[in-house]
């Protein structure tokens, strides 16, 4: 076992403080022999000679720190050889007031140097600063030099924010890797995106494509660790999307190793590289704040998400077509309205099968013969009945007939091939479009002019793992700087259709689905309904819900899906409006009607008794409509129980509590010095009386959702 002396011999160090700005203490440095802090009301950063780093969370007279110190963060593999030895120079640290996007700073400078391959001297400059506006995260930036232009080195990987981490350094009792973690690949196998750490934990949480292990690429690049103690998160803040890796494994030791790693193609190393700028952050509680602050950095960088107002169709229930299948007919949907308007559903989504090949989106003859008109037609007959209507695409990517009128369009790869997979897209039927080409952006202006504005759909489900991200485009004709191009363009793709939807109609419903996988963060300033995405257990839908929360904001319009998936019961429908959610359904009138594979997969046919369910459970969701409320992060998901979510709504606060069966006590948290009702909303029943905060002996099976009643002297 490796020593952890970094962690001890600091803290008794005496340090000499040097004094902020005078306009208020955003941060201080503190410089020893051999160790320089840096430091805010929340957070302690502090490096050793080699620029070896560990990072503290402040809780109260507490220093809380999961780092298993002595590792390099920063550094880069030039030509093989990992360049991490490098040794602070005294003489040219620097400290400096700051204002920048981000607000009112202080930034730090350390410089050292090291040797490299073939002789060379490689100096690293690290810049890390910290803000008032997010106290709890520091930004690093690097730099390195070949400082003496030494030919025939090749950059082939830079490392960023590597540390590995232990849980008994606050949690004596526990293992070295007892942590929850949440990760951002996008994974085929629609694995949880938040769950615990095991002993032989291995995740690579690559952000591109690779279909070759099932990852349609895009996601968060974000690690978000945490256990009962302390919190830690590391993140990339470039403002493009890049093929980098966040991979996260427990070593041999029992320790968790988590980094970003960027591996580059081609990239001579002649004088200055510039890594990509990340995060490193710290909170208590689980991920939601680490992303909340995430969330508020990249808002400074341009990713602003759309805030929906509370009366917005946005958070109506939904009622999707795909219970039909891709071969629906005009007829099942206009016969299904009535009882879609019985049951309080205001929007009707036509999904998937309204074309004839995706990519190539022309209506079908046999569903619309006249082609616009009746699209139009079919429209305006929604919209007389008070419905709105969503329409199912799959952006930047081409069937048959758009390949042969614009082959100048396509991606393709090193050997100037089209660029598929084998999942949605075949040789003969479509390939992907490079989205960096601009007649391409403008494509999806026109087809987004055409289906909003003139056959009237109120809004896009756009759908398929495809939308996540591109892989890198190598056609010449492109002309691109480099190849990386098309993976930065993608967002601009969805910018140019929300803005375009948008402006044809303020109230337009944009749903994202990207069919299981982390929904990529660069898009999401451009849609306003997330969605839990072909969840596979109600476990899903409901952290999931946290997390877009998180990201998106506490009144984001989060779409449960639709409550037939997997296996359908009652609790599905507590499951998504107990956590601010939207319900959705893919109901059919008769058995025959729901398409044979969802048959079997999970039924849609409204018998009696999922009518009786229906009726009571939309009635409840129009109700309280808790879905435009203010999500409140009062608990940890992972080690609260029961699991616990908490939804404001004006002044009233919704609790939902989860757990196979439950007997025992509840803890209502966040209610102020006063007398109040506890009352089951479903079951419209009192379950007991409460003076502030506090806990209420109950028992329940799969949920219970109540609400706290001031009670009016």
């Amino acid at each position: 076992m490796v020593k952890n002396s970094f962690h001890y011999f600091l803290l008794p160090l005496l340090l000499l403080a040097v004094s902020c700005s005078e306009k208020g203490k955003v941060a201080s440095f503190s410089k020893g022999d051999n160790v320089f802090s840096f430091e805010n009301s929340s957070l302690k950063i502090v490096f050793d000679q080699k620029t070896n780093c560990n990072v503290y969370r402040k809780s109260g007279d507490k220093l809380l720190s999961v780092i298993h110190a002595g590792e390099q963060p920063h550094y880069l593999v030039i030509n093989g050889e990992a360049v991490k030895d490098f040794t602070v120079d005294k003489e040219k640290i620097k400290l400096t007031d700051i204002e920048t996007n981000y607000g009112r700073g202080k930034r730090l400078q350390l410089s050292g140097t090291a040797d490299g391959p073939l002789g060379s001297v490689i100096e690293k400059t690290l810049f890390v600063e910290l803000y008032e506006s997010f106290p709890n995260a520091a930004l690093f930036r690097v730099e390195y030099r070949n400082t003496d232009s030494t030919p025939g080195l090749f950059i082939e990987k830079e490392v960023n924010n590597s540390f590995t981490l232990d849980a008994t350094l606050v949690k004596q009792d526990s293992s070295r890797h007892s942590f929850w973690i949440l990760q951002g690949g996008s994974y085929d196998s629609r694995p949880d995106w938040i769950l615990p750490v095991s002993k032989d934990f291995s995740a690579e949480n690559y952000q591109g494509q690779n279909w070759k292990v099932s990852e349609s690429g895009g996601g968060l690049p974000l690690l978000d660790v945490w256990n009962e103690e302390t919190g830690f998160f590391i993140g990339s803040v470039r403002d493009k999307p890049t093929l980098l890796s966040l991979p996260a494994r427990v070593n041999a030791e029992g320790y968790l190793e988590i980094s970003i790693q960027y591996n580059r193609e081609d990239v001579e190393f002649e004088e200055v590289y510039r890594a990509i700028p990340t995060v490193v952050g710290v909170h208590g509680g689980d991920f939601y704040d680490g992303l909340k602050t995430y969330k508020n950095i990249m808002e400074k960088n341009g990713f602003k998400m759309i805030e929906p107002d509370s009366s917005s169709s946005v958070y109506d229930a939904v009622f999707c077509a795909w219970g039909f299948g891709p071969n629906f007919t005009k007829e099942q949907i206009i016969d299904i309205l009535p009882q879609v308007e019985e049951l309080g559903l205001k929007v009707v989504t036509i999904d998937m099968g309204w074309f004839y090949i995706n990519g190539d989106y022309r209506p079908r003859d046999n569903i619309f013969p006249a082609g616009a008109a009746d699209m139009k037609k079919f429209t305006d007959s929604l919209h007389e009945k008070g419905l709105k209507a969503k329409l199912w695409i799959t952006p930047n990517i081409a069937g048959p007939e758009l390949m042969k009128e614009h082959p100048e369009w396509l991606l393709r790869d090193k050997d100037g091939k089209l660029l598929k997979h084998g999942i949605y897209l075949t040789a003969d039927s479509a390939a992907y479009l490079c989205p960096a080409v601009k007649e391409v952006q403008e494509y999806h202006r026109q087809l987004t002019e055409t289906m909003i504005g003139e056959w009237g759909y109120d809004g896009f489900k756009i759908d398929q793992s495809l939308v996540n991200s591109v892989g890198r485009c190598y056609a010449e004709s492109h002309n691109h700087d480099y190849p990386e191009e098309s993976v930065e363009a993608l967002p601009e793709i969805y910018k140019i259709m929300a803005e375009t939807a948008l402006s044809i109609k303020p109230d337009a419903i944009l749903e994202v689905c990207p069919c299981g996988m982390f929904p990529d963060f660069y898009k999401m300033p451009y849609y306003n309904q997330p969605i839990s995405s072909d969840p596979n257990t109600p476990w899903q839908t409901r952290h999931r819900a946290k997390v877009l929360k998180a990201l998106m904001g506490p009144r984001a319009a989060y779409l449960g899906d639709m409550v037939e998936r997997r296996v359908y019961k009652e609790s599905n429908f507590a499951t998504m409006v107990g956590v601010g959610g939207i319900p959705e359904t893919m109901f059919t009138l008769t058995e025959e009607d729901n398409f044979h594979i969802l048959r079997k997969k999970f039924p849609g046919y409204l018998n009696p008794q999922k009518k009786k369910d229906f009726t009571k459970w939309f009635y409840l969701y129009q109700k309280f409509k808790l879905s435009n409320g203010e999500y409140m992060n009062l608990y940890d998901i992972a080690y609260d129980k029961p699991e616990t979510h908490v939804i404001k709504k004006e002044t009233i606060l919704y609790f939902a509590f989860y757990a196979p069966v439950w007997d025992g006590d509840i803890e209502l948290r966040g209610l102020e010095n006063k007398d109040y009702v506890i009352e089951d909303y479903v079951n419209n029943k009192e379950i007991g009386r409460i003076k502030g905060s506090g806990k209420l002996k109950v028992h329940f099976e799969e949920f219970l959702l109540v609400r706290a009643l001031p009670i009016k002297n």
